[in-house]
């Protein structure tokens, strides 16, 4: 049975922080706890964004009255799945557990070796 990288993305919400760096971190820090330690081996990163006016790559958080919007991407191997779409599950059902209030989506599922 084949192994898959499955990336999912998803946005947390920060409030009370006074910049965009401190939502990220902050952002980054509470989704590791809710992930730890049974999920440890999951990457989190976050994610970028295309400027529609000149192709830059930024980083994807807004912040407005102290409240920031953090589009944060998780990185998940997942091994033996039958396919893409089961890989997709396991991922899903695996995060989805830890962070029952979090919308996940789907941006990559790749075989790997």
């Amino acid at each position: 049975m084949p192994n898959f990288l499955v990336v999912l993305q998803a946005g947390w919400i920060v409030k009370r922080v006074d910049s965009v760096e401190d939502a990220i971190n902050i952002a980054i820090a509470e989704a590791g706890k809710k992930l730890a330690p049974d999920l440890s081996f999951v990457r989190i990163n976050v994610g970028g964004v295309e400027c529609p006016k000149c192709g830059e790559q930024f980083k994807s958080a807004l912040l407005v009255s102290r409240t920031a919007l953090v589009g944060l991407v998780f990185e998940m191997k997942v091994f033996n799945a039958q396919n893409k779409e089961h890989a997709t599950r396991i991922a899903k059902g695996e995060l989805g557990k830890r962070m029952p209030n979090i919308p996940l989506e789907v941006l990559e599922v790749t075989e790997i070796d």
